[in-house]
């Protein structure tokens, strides 16, 4: 049976992921609460390394962008360092983010849907927004020079039941507490569904194909940032007026991914409509 290490488990992903791979694969799982993964230590042999441990909430990027970065660096480089000195060497798969497009599409005009050749750049140095995206592009820097085989995974904008620190849970919440405010109304976005996510990455786990190639995973459904506010407020029955707020600085206006790889390699298309995934969303939440 194939072995799998999973860090960052206790996470939106990692904890549907583990669902996904239920009763098919022996599952290791490190996480913040049983394991710093900032610490050299010895991990577990294993085939394959799916690396989600990170900061990724939009408010530590300001609040604590040391901490962002140290958290997805160190980390990364002492799993690469392990296994890359292993005998049997694991497949590494990393998350990296599509924040790292955001520079190019908005400054430079790259195109959108954007591919996974774009170039990475860092609009602003000076703003901690950029913390994640820097650290995050570093991280998949290392994966690439570390000897392993990898596969560069970018997700985009994933949602869904139970999710924390992220648009649509917190905009939910905000609701369900009658304060209906809208941070970022005019920028739009392309929504994935957790369980869509969870079959591309597993079957992207099982693609020789995929095998040190970066790839995006996500959907072309895009939408405004409001246009998805009202599908949450028609589906929780409120008829309030949402009160418009601009994006933080640095917040990406457009972003939607190029996924014709993704569909090459795994022969993959989402299932998930955005209006039935946030009623599940909604449904579903504990």
């Amino acid at each position: 049976m194939k072995s799998i290490l999973i860090t960052g488990a206790n996470g939106f992903i990692g904890k549907n992921l583990i669902k996904e791979f239920k009763n098919k694969y022996k599952i290791f799982c490190l996480d913040k609460n049983n394991c710093d993964l900032k610490i050299k230590k010895k991990f577990p042999n294993v085939n394959v390394v799916i690396h989600l441990a990170a900061f990724n909430s939009t408010k530590d990027f300001y609040k604590k962008p040391l901490e962002v970065i140290e958290d997805n660096l160190l980390p990364t480089l002492n799993l690469l360092n392990h296994y890359r000195k292993q005998k049997k060497k694991p497949l590494f798969i990393y998350t990296g983010t599509p924040e790292i497009t955001a520079g190019a599409t908005d400054k430079f005009g790259y195109k959108i849907p954007t591919d996974e050749k774009v170039p990475m750049v860092i609009d602003d140095i000076q703003n901690p927004r950029w913390s994640y995206a820097s650290s995050k592009g570093l991280g998949e820097q290392a994966v690439v020079c570390s000897g392993l085989n990898y596969i560069i995974i970018r997700p985009n904008n994933i949602y869904g039941p139970n999710q924390k620190n992220h648009f649509v849970p917190e905009f939910i919440e905000r609701c369900k507490k009658g304060i209906v405010i809208l941070n970022g109304w005019k920028n739009t976005r392309s929504w994935l569904y957790i369980d869509d996510c969870c079959k591309a990455i597993h079957k992207l786990m099982n693609c020789k194909k995929a095998i040190n190639q970066i790839v995006n995973v996500g959907s072309n459904d895009e939408k405004k940032v409001i246009e998805v506010a009202k599908i949450i407020l028609k589906e929780l029955g409120i008829k309030k007026k949402i009160i418009k707020k601009d994006a933080p600085v640095g917040s990406v206006k457009r972003r939607m991914p190029d996924i014709k790889k993704l569909k090459r390699l795994i022969n993959w298309i989402p299932d998930t409509k955005l209006e039935d995934g946030i009623k599940k969303t909604i449904r579903l939440n504990k």
